[in-house]
């Protein structure tokens, strides 16, 4: 999952309409806040990176639910409170009906998340098996908490991110292909996986090319730099050095 990092309250963005705007402490009523959040974060899913052109489907989500009978109500217009989800992965009966605290699950705002999950052939994915005691309890609350362990065995019909992440999967591996043997340029592969979104499995499957990691990097909005090691072959590194858990 791609760790990113939100704007702090008081950045200066410009809108699509071409006007500035502050980002504020406070958005009510709270839709307010997904332009800005998709100016920060790009019109992506932050939990299975699903791209949505021009935000249609794309919902502000709530960190802390919003539901008054779960305790949280008051955070409900807090851009601090605010992600980006998908339907599916915000939708009712995956994470709507959850509670988990970010002391007690990693999220891709606070924690290295491309440390926690790890993404297999077909597009599966797992908890990082490198990952031990709170950091892999943690890393698993967020693997249940945005349901990306569904199978199709267990994903409603409506539920089709496993199969468009072995999709992208597949294609990851044909434009490998293509791009060693020349067929495919830099540029272009990036504007493709833009358009594709998944940017995971991309980051995985190109895992040997530092010039495409270096990319989707630099070229997808809000991806947190600091967790991935420049002069490490843009190894991910730990986000929270010295802490209990420091992914």
């Amino acid at each position: 999952m791609r760790p990113i990092t939100k704007f702090p309250i008081g950045t200066e963005v410009t809108l699509d309409n071409g006007s500035a705007h502050v980002i504020k402490a406070i958005y009510n009523p709270y839709q307010e806040a997904k332009e800005p959040l998709c100016i920060n974060l790009g019109q992506y899913c932050v939990y299975c990176e699903a791209p949505f052109a021009y935000t249609r489907g794309l919902e502000v989500e709530h960190i802390l639910p919003k539901d008054p009978a779960l305790g949280y109500s008051h955070l409900q217009y807090n851009w601090d409170n605010f992600l980006l989800g998908c339907p599916t992965c915000n939708g009712k009966g995956n994470k709507s009906n959850k509670v988990e605290l970010p002391e007690n699950c990693h999220f891709p705002h606070l924690n290295n998340t491309f440390i926690s999950l790890k993404y297999d052939s077909g597009g599966v994915v797992v908890v990082n098996p490198e990952l031990q005691g709170r950091s892999y309890q943690k890393a698993l609350r967020l693997l249940k908490l945005a349901g990306l362990d569904k199978t199709p065995a267990t994903s409603s019909p409506q539920d089709k991110r496993w199969q468009y992440r072995k999709k992208e999967w597949a294609i990851a591996e044909k434009f490998k292909a293509r791009y060693e043997n020349g067929k495919c340029d830099l540029d272009s592969l990036i504007d493709y996986i833009k358009i594709a979104g998944c940017w995971s499995i991309w980051f995985t499957v190109f895992d040997e090319h530092d010039e495409v990691k270096a990319r989707l990097i630099s070229d997808f909005p809000g991806t947190a730099v600091e967790c991935f090691n420049a002069d490490n072959h843009y190894c991910p590194v730990e986000r929270n050095p010295g802490a209990d858990d420091p992914v």
